[in-house]
Parts: structure tokens; sequence; C-alpha cells
């Protein structure tokens, strides 16, 4: 059994535990967020399928999982539909992934969906309207079972070079991860030693290491280098005023800024930013204790006054919301009493 599917039809969960939720299309918004490739290195490749797998399945596409693709089986796809114990889908979902295979093959032909120059627009166009067929071929050389000698995808642990921290540890995690897979023993970036070779292999490592060796040999203090405060810990290594590589940790740290906060809109002045909504009035500005101020202008849900711009280009998973629709130069009123 590769999949469960519940007896109402309305999900498919896979074998890696992906869930499929059985559901229209939503061509408008697939095409609106196509989950471009910006990179054809290996690594790249299979990190960018994983996140186009998980944006088109958000909107009733289906993208089959990377790591449940076995060496031949599946025909040109890749994966098999019908009611044998061997297949990866039922029969009713067929019409789905044809109509997937459609819809995928049109956001490949988008000329920013690879890299200029990549070979991979020519492998797109080799698959005459097939999507399906064409993500099963730009895996070919990336995906261990495709691959007849898959040790060769981790032979070469990466470096840092010119990537920033957080690209170079997901391409670290990346190759454990194939290595895990390609070799039998798994081992990830939470291991002492597997750790020491990361931090070697950055672009400051000498200061890094000094920084941090004595923590890391506390047990206690373990906790701060593993997981997701990895990133954390090393960032901020990075950004002590005697490490050479400082300026280039602040100037990496404003670059995420600035994509994840909207700019100021230069036609209305308003002022945007990804704070969660903390009242139901659009564009009331909020005081000091969290409540709504009666006095602020454009709090209308359907007024063209409060509202930012930018409004059609929002996404349901990249939801935008306004939080101080006042002017430019005008101070933040105090907080006051009911």
């Amino acid at each position: 059994m590769h999949y469960w599917i519940n007896p109402g039809l309305e999900k498919t969960i896979c074998a890696d535990s992906a869930v499929f939720f059985h559901m229209p299309i939503d061509e408008k918004m697939v095409m609106k967020n196509p989950a471009p490739c910006k990179k054809d290195t290996h690594a790249s490749i299979r990190r960018w399928y994983q996140t186009f797998q998980e944006t088109l399945m958000q909107h009733g596409v289906y993208v089959h999982p990377l790591w449940l693709f076995r060496k031949n089986h599946g025909g040109e796809w890749g994966f098999s539909v019908g009611d044998g114990p061997n297949d990866d889908h039922q029969t009713p979902s067929r019409m789905t992934c044809q109509q997937s295979s459609t819809l995928i093959y049109q956001l490949h032909l988008q000329s920013t969906m690879f890299p200029t120059g990549s070979p991979l627009h020519d492998v797109v166009a080799n698959c005459c309207g097939n999507g399906l067929k064409a993500l099963k071929a730009i895996l070919q050389r990336s995906r261990p079972a495709f691959v007849d000698e898959p040790c060769a995808l981790a032979t070469t642990y990466p470096k840092q070079k010119d990537k920033s921290l957080l690209e170079y540890k997901m391409e670290a995690e990346d190759f454990l991860q194939m290595r895990s897979i390609v070799q039998g023993f798994s081992k990830e970036l939470d291991d002492p030693g597997e750790l020491d070779i990361f931090i070697n292999n950055m672009k400051h490592s000498t200061f890094v290491q000094h920084v941090t060796r004595d923590e890391r040999r506390q047990r206690s203090l373990l906790h701060k280098y593993q997981g997701d405060k990895l990133h954390e810990m090393l960032n901020s290594a990075l950004m002590m005023p005697d490490c050479p590589g400082r300026d280039e940790a602040i100037s990496t740290s404003r670059a995420a800024r600035q994509v994840s906060t909207p700019p100021r809109e230069a036609t209305t002045g308003a002022r945007t930013s990804q704070i969660p909504r903390l009242c139901t009035q659009r564009g009331a500005r909020i005081n000091a204790i969290g409540a709504a101020s009666p006095n602020s202008a454009g709090t209308s849900g359907s007024g063209s006054g409060g509202t930012s711009g930018g409004s059609d280009d929002r996404t349901d998973s990249e939801e935008y919301y306004d939080y101080d629709q006042g002017a430019p130069d005008e101070d933040a009123p105090g907080s006051f009493m009911n």
C-alpha cells in the first residue's frame, strides 16, 4: 500500500505523509504563484521540486512527492494510477493527474521558470505538453532512483563560498539526506562531528570555530546548536564586532528584511507590514493597549483611501495586513482610556 484515501474521497495521504486534498484546481492561483527554479544544480533542483510540490498541491494540482519515485516504475509520469497493490494512486485520481499535467506544462513554459540558458528549458520542451513527464525528466539526474550510480550524488561535502549562511545550511542538510539514502546511514547537523565539518567549510570558519568551540563542548549548551537554533547562533557569531564577515552578515540580514516587508507605497504614503491583523477594522491604527482608535481614518473595509496598493498580488499563503495607515510624518497617538 503506497497511499491511504479516506472513504469520502476528500484527501489522499501519500507514503511520505504528504496530504493531497481532492478539490477543484485553482488555475488562477497556480499561474499567479509559479515557484520558479533559481539554480539548476542537483541540490537546488531537489529543493525547488519540494517547494514546487507543496505550492501546487495547496491549489488542487497533484505533484508526486520527491522521495516516492521508484526505479523502473510508473512509466513517463514516474508513478502509477490504478487499483492494484503496487499503484501509487486510485483510479479516481487519474483525471486530476491529467489536468495537473497540462497546467504544470504551461507553468514550465514561462521564460522565468528556469535560469536563463539552463538546459532545463529544452528538457521541458521535449515533453510535448506533458507536465508530469517533464517533472520526471527534470529529476532524471538529481534523484537517486533514476541514477545508475546514486553514490555519485553524495561524494563531495558542500562549501559555503559565495552562498548565504541559510543557503549553505540547506545545501549541507540536503547532502546529508542524500548520503543517508545512498550509503545507508543517517547523520544530521545535530551530530557534533558533522557540525565541525559544516563550520570548517564556512567562509570565516576560523573565527566561528574560535567563538563557538567552548559552548559546543558543554553538554548543557548543545541545544543551542541543534535544529532551527543552529542558524541563529552561527549568524549571531558572524554579527560580532570583531568578525571579519560582519558587514556581509549585516547586509544579508537587511536584504532578508526588505524581502519580507513590502516597501512604503509612493502614491498613498501607506505603511504596510506582515504583522497579523489585531482588529476587525481594516486600516485602523493600533494604540498602545491593542484597541482600535475611533478616530483613525480609512476604517471602512471597502473604501479605497485606507487600503494599501498591490493587494491584487497577494496570495492566501502570503497575506499581508495593513497595520498603520497614518500619514508618513504623523506622530502616533497616545493610548486612550475608555
